[in-house]
């Protein structure tokens, strides 16, 4: 059972001496500090960035999160570092710069910083295919093998298909390296790589780290050391999930209380394991804005440029950062946990921004995202940087030398988000949130409501939300990219017959419909049975009725197995092994057999049914072995 704390906090204890007027008007207010600034933090405008912060903090701190911590940072050092709250509100334990907080996601800045000097040393080619240095399946057609280089698992172009909900567990004892730890739970190449931008969690920055281990002899959180944290002055960051007395501990709302949940340790370091104060990303940050700063130009210069940007014109990677745009500015930046923590540069202004809070609860990433609008907007209105926003139509492609050109190709047809598995209780979700349908009409394409036309680059088309593209892949498989839809969401495939959502709805549909149909047949017949009489013959009504009522308790089940993980409190995971899984797969198995046997009697039967149920039993084979056909798809280990 954990322990819970009230929500609203008393102020730290020192404030107890002051008069008691003072007290009771400061007693709902959560301790704070704030390190004074540096290099002329109050000039130039500077006044007013604290006090925006400063109200972001008082609005946040204590009602959608326990704490909260920002830095900004400029070439000569810090312009504001601030926090307020608790580390720990279950032990009063306050916020402070020097407090080391999970940073999630934010990890692979550190990686990818990594791989990139070792690049530069010599030491890592990061233009040789992986698949010569990693375990990996590669589940590609020979025409769309191409090969997989370090570039494309920096900048996400690789082709990885990954679950984002399920993972085997946890071996006991855990694999001595990274290497071992791919070796359980082998990546796979799914689709062609260059073909989009898709987010990969947790597994290709984990292949990073094993090359940087091999390159280096070192483990990985020692190179990352040695590489990066230690010469920028990020001297207690690390990616060993030690913790130390004054860290965070991660808490979540629970009514009126709060209660703690713990980061989970994941085998996967180098993309989600990294854990800093404020200092060190101050510190990390002022070396990528720095003009000398202590990590070598050409990897600076990689960290800081665009490298690659998808055919749909909008934000593309650097190897290191997200290309994005707020209040018109251009940032680059990486997010943690959905909003947990963001570290962002602006690169204009030569101003890099690091925005953390103490909680996984959705509302209190409001925070940190505020903070980086505040940042881009308030570097605009002090002459900082310029307002550029997305054009109408796009920015270039850009396609880097290590990458495949790809031609342009007709984004008509139905496809689908990469968000989830393709198949696995993952589908479900895909089938049912990820699914678009693109039309062609004349020269424009019709999605949804959505009328986009013609861009001037040949390819794309936009209109307000954002731009829509398709490249064909050398194997002829086409992706489609939309600009409008987030770094899981943007890239989407082809969507297979059994997992179109417009089929999987007619198969539910039609066997609820079933379902009603059976039940009330059964019922009739208990009740002609009762009353003495002989009901119709039919196939076999106990048969019917299992195959029905599984049917639809399979639909729920595998509904309720990722919802319960994205409604859960915190982070978390179904296990790839794990009971409930190996439950909806025998189950499924058990729902395939009694169907099979469905048909057997149908078989055996057929002279004994009258003419009207002989009408009906071809078309509960094409139901049920379209229901089946889905099932099976969901029960099937996720790709």
């Amino acid at each position: 059972m954990s322990s819970s704390v009230p929500l609203y906090a008393p102020v730290h204890s020192m404030l107890r001496v002051i008069a008691l007027v003072a007290v009771l008007i400061a007693v709902a207010l959560p301790p704070g500090t704030a390190a004074p600034p540096t290099g002329g933090a109050t000039e130039g405008g500077a006044e007013s960035l604290h006090q925006q912060i400063d109200a972001l903090l008082e609005e946040h701190v204590g009602v959608t999160t326990p704490g909260a911590m920002v830095a900004v940072v400029g070439p000569e050092g810090p312009l504001l570092t601030k926090t307020g709250g608790w580390a720990d509100p279950l032990s009063r334990t306050p916020l402070t710069p020097t407090s080391r907080t999970p940073v999630a996601s934010v990890s692979k800045v550190v990686t990818s910083l990594t791989a990139l000097r070792l690049h530069h040393e010599g030491l890592l080619d990061l233009d040789a295919d992986v698949r010569d240095r990693v375990p990996v399946i590669d589940r590609r057609g020979p025409a769309a093998a191409g090969p997989v280089t370090g570039r494309h698992l920096l900048t996400h172009h690789s082709g990885l298909s990954e679950p984002l909900l399920i993972h085997p567990a946890l071996p006991d004892p855990p694999p001595a390296d990274l290497q071992g730890v791919l070796e359980q739970n082998p990546p796979v190449l799914a689709h062609p790589a260059d073909t989009g931008l898709h987010y990969s969690p947790l597994q290709a920055h984990t292949m990073l780290g094993a090359m940087i281990e091999d390159a280096t002899g070192t483990p990985f959180d020692q190179a990352a050391a040695d590489r990066v944290l230690r010469p920028v002055g990020a001297e207690t960051a690390g990616f060993d999930s030690a913790s130390a007395e004054g860290d965070v501990a991660l808490m979540t709302r629970d009514g009126q209380q709060w209660s703690a949940t713990p980061w989970p340790a994941v085998p996967e370091a180098p993309a989600a394991m990294l854990t800093w104060s404020l200092q060190d990303a101050s510190a990390l940050l002022n070396a990528l804005v720095a003009e000398h700063g202590p990590l070598p130009a050409p990897v600076v210069e990689e960290a800081t440029t665009v490298a690659v940007r998808p055919a749909h014109g909008g934000g593309g990677h650097t190897q290191v950062l997200f290309e994005n745009w707020r209040h018109g500015v251009p940032v680059l930046e990486h997010a943690g946990a959905n909003g947990l923590a963001w570290l962002a540069l602006v690169p204009e202004a030569g101003i890099g921004v690091f925005a953390a809070v103490t909680t996984e609860d959705p509302e209190a990433a409001e925070f940190t995202t505020a903070v980086l609008e505040t940042v881009a907007d308030w570097s605009a209105r002090t002459g900082r940087a310029e307002r550029a926003p997305m054009p109408v139509g796009g920015l270039p492609t850009i396609t880097p030398p290590w990458a495949v050109p790809l031609d342009p190709a007709d984004p008509s047809g139905v496809h689908q988000e990469r968000l989830f598995g393709a198949q696995g209780p993952e589908l479900l979700l895909r089938s049912a949130t990820g699914q678009s349908t693109v039309a062609r009409d004349g020269e424009d394409m019709i999605m949804g409501e959505r009328r986009l036309t013609p861009s001037d680059t040949p390819g794309r088309w936009c209109d307000d939300e954002g731009c829509l593209a398709a490249v064909a892949a050398p194997n002829g498989a086409v992706t489609v990219l939309r600009s409008d839809r987030a770094m899981l969401q943007q890239t989407l495939s082809p969507a297979p017959w059994w997992a179109d959502q417009r089929f999987v709805l007619a198969a539910v549909a039609g066997t609820v419909l079933a379902a009603a149909v059976v039940l009330c047949d059964a019922l009739q017949a208990w009740w002609r049975r009762r009353r003495g009489a002989e009901p119709a013959p039919a196939v076999f009504r106990p048969l019917a009725v299992a195959w029905t009522l599984m049917s639809l308790a399979l639909v729920a089940a595998t509904a309720a197995l990722p919802l319960s993980v994205l409604t859960a409190p915190s982070v978390g995971w179904i296990r790839a092994d794990g009971p409930a899984i190996w439950g909806l797969r025998l189950l499924t198995l058990a729902q395939v057999m009694v169907g099979v046997a469905w048909v057997l009697q149908a078989a055996s039967r057929w002279q004994r049914l009258a003419h009207r149920r002989r009408m009906l039993v071809p078309l509960a084979l094409v139901l049920g072995g379209a229901m089946t056909a889905v099932l099976i798809s969901w029960a099937l280990p996720p790709l």
